[in-house]
């Protein structure tokens, strides 16, 4: 063969397989062009009706309570009064999901009511002069309070006194009721006793009613809009608290701006006010109480850096480009027939952090037929698993549209995540079931780039990153994840980088963020919820703390936290304690293999 002809059949060959996959890519965007598009949805309508796999809200030990019907405030709701007894058999029902031994008592019993462990006065604005004294007593009885409500604002007559008692009970600095809202909600960042094992930023949906909002620095839950700011009373700063802890003459109390029966019937509502129940009566009742922090490694919140890679593809190089800079990982979701054409630089997404997959020509899944979903997304795994040499775990839906048929044919399909709105129900991960199987659930809160500057918001570079900034501090706060999501298109031009690289070294300068792939932080969350734990006082000034990790993976960097119920400090332990407020054990784990346990015996003494 001469050379030119060798050389003809070099070029040849390669052109051949050009035009070989060219056709494939224009059969297949053919087939899906031809395919009639689903109605639009957004998948938030979807997670609002799905449960969420939460811990068990069972309380760790047997508690008596007592939940006192006082007659008094039995008349404050004439002509109805035997709404005081729904209210107080719902918190019965409530308490005897939790573990918890339950009486309901009157005014007149409430006295001798010297057995509780708690008692709880729920919506009692009207107060008899016997209630008032088992308030007033409970801490010399070795009793604690959950209160709700404008509970004693009148006496037993109905007549008004004022915020007095609540100001006394709680600490505030003011309260007020709430005004007319055509919705209400609250929103409970981590970090507090009554926060345990509740998603960070976890949102309640209220029906409006008579709630109070309460001024104070140490609020356990806020008042907020829908999509988790802070929303005071009468717009007033701070004014926002709906749930607080205090000590009133030596009785612990946990006290509720709002009632049981104003969460909306979803199931995640009924899942979170259960949790937020069992640690009121641990907290009010003295329980030691454990659970595993949300971040590891005594990271307060986490963060990501998550590209669509679709339009204007190659752009998304500049944008990886600035965060190997910087210093931190990407996740790049490829439209996997555009990922093949770009098969370098797609390699090189994947090397910078991680890829995971837009679908493979970017048109809608959710609305589709079941089948054809599962279908599409086996065809992008194939696809980028032959590209990057590995499957891929992530799905970002086309335009967040996504149904349980989605989820479904992604686990189906070989991934384990997927990375879209919830509703704004939360700033953590969600465990979802689907089937027999779970789906980690990635929450994009706030705004994406087309939010903060597409053609509705024309900003510049600075009132973006400002934006962003801002974001990032209000999850942070919460101890929530914060995940930019943005888009080769948009803010990965190369004019808007400066924009990316500002919020990143933001976020990369900050210690207490753990910033990772959502691959990573997926398969963190997932490993966390096979750690369960426990604690227990033995004898006077010790704890004993025991973790048990079910799964089949060892677990990393899991930092256990312990409410306990002495007023002293950890002052040594078999175990790596971090700093932590009084009341409050904090143990680094680095690593508890799979199947095993380990128990930490902890020393109290003098803080």
């Amino acid at each position: 063969m001469t050379r030119a002809k060798r050389g003809t059949l070099a070029w040849a060959v390669p052109g051949a397989l050009v035009l070989a996959v060219s056709m494939g890519l224009t059969i297949r965007q053919g087939r899906a062009a031809k395919e009639p598009e689903p109605e639009r949805f957004s998948g938030s309508s979807v997670v609002l009706r799905m449960p969420s796999l939460l811990r068990n809200p069972k309380l760790p030990s047997r508690v008596r309570v007592a939940v006192v019907r006082d007659e008094s405030a039995a008349s404050y709701y004439d002509p109805a009064p035997e709404t005081l007894a729904r209210i107080t058999h719902a918190w019965r029902d409530a308490l005897v999901a939790a573990g918890a031994d339950v009486r309901i008592i009157s005014s007149r019993q409430v006295a001798g009511e010297g057995s509780a462990q708690v008692l709880v006065i729920p919506s009692s604005p009207c107060l008899s002069v016997a209630t008032r004294e088992a308030i007033e007593m409970a801490g010399a009885r070795g009793q604690g309070l959950i209160l709700t409500g404008s509970v004693g604002i009148k006496d037993a007559g109905c007549r008004h006194l004022g915020y007095g008692l609540m100001v006394e009970i709680t600490g505030a600095s003011r309260i007020e009721p709430l005004e007319e809202r055509s919705a209400v909600y609250v929103t409970i960042p981590y970090g507090g006793p009554l926060s345990v094992d509740i998603p960070p930023g976890a949102r309640l949906d209220l029906s409006p009613a008579n709630q109070v909002a309460l001024r104070l620095p140490g609020r356990d839950a806020v008042y907020s809009d829908y999509t988790l700011g802070p929303a005071g009373a009468r717009g007033e700063p701070l004014l926002d608290g709906a749930v607080a802890h205090s000590t009133y003459r030596g009785a612990r109390v946990a006290y509720w701006g709002f009632e049981l029966r104003d969460a909306v019937a979803r199931p995640w509502n009924r899942a979170v006010l259960s949790l937020l129940v069992r640690n009121s009566v641990a907290w009010a009742g003295r329980l030691p109480l454990a659970g595993v922090e949300p971040w590891p490694n005594n990271r307060r919140a986490a963060a990501a850096f998550a590209q669509d890679v679709e339009d204007r593809f190659t752009n998304g190089r500049f944008a990886a480009d600035s965060l190997r800079a910087i210093g931190i990982p990407g996740t790049y979701f490829l439209v996997s027939d555009l990922a093949a054409r770009n098969r370098r630089l797609s390699r090189q997404f994947f090397k910078d952090g991680e890829v995971g997959t837009h679908t493979e020509n970017h048109s809608l899944l959710g609305g589709m037929p079941a089948e054809r979903q599962r279908v599409r997304l086996a065809t992008t795994q194939s696809d980028l698993t032959d590209l990057v040499g590995e499957p891929v775990r992530g799905l970002r839906p086309p335009e967040e549209q996504f149904d349980v048929a989605t989820m479904s044919a992604w686990l189906a399909a070989g991934g384990t995540y997927m990375m879209g709105v919830n509703d704004s129900r939360c700033v953590a991960p969600e465990l979802l079931l689907i089937g027999s199987d779970t789906l980690v659930m990635l929450p994009r809160t706030g705004n994406d780039d087309f939010g903060a500057m597409g053609p509705t918001r024309p900003q510049g570079n600075d009132a973006v990153a400002e934006l962003f900034h801002s974001e990032f501090d209000l999850v942070r706060e919460m101890g929530g994840l914060w995940a930019l999501s943005y888009h080769s298109q948009l803010l990965a031009k190369p004019e808007h980088l400066p924009a990316l690289a500002r919020i990143a070294r933001w976020v990369a300068s900050d210690t207490t963020v753990w910033v990772a792939t959502t691959a990573d932080i997926a398969g963190w969350w997932r490993s966390r919820a096979d750690l369960h734990s426990t604690a227990r006082m033995v004898g006077a000034n010790e704890l004993q703390i025991t973790v048990r990790n079910t799964g089949k993976s060892d677990v990393r960097g899991a930092v256990i936290r312990v409410l306990h119920p002495s007023a002293m400090r950890a002052v040594s332990a078999d175990g790596q304690l971090l700093p932590s407020e009084p009341g409050v054990i904090r143990v680094l784990i680095p690593s508890i293999a799979a199947g095993t346990k380990r128990t930490i015996s902890t020393v109290l003494g003098p803080g």
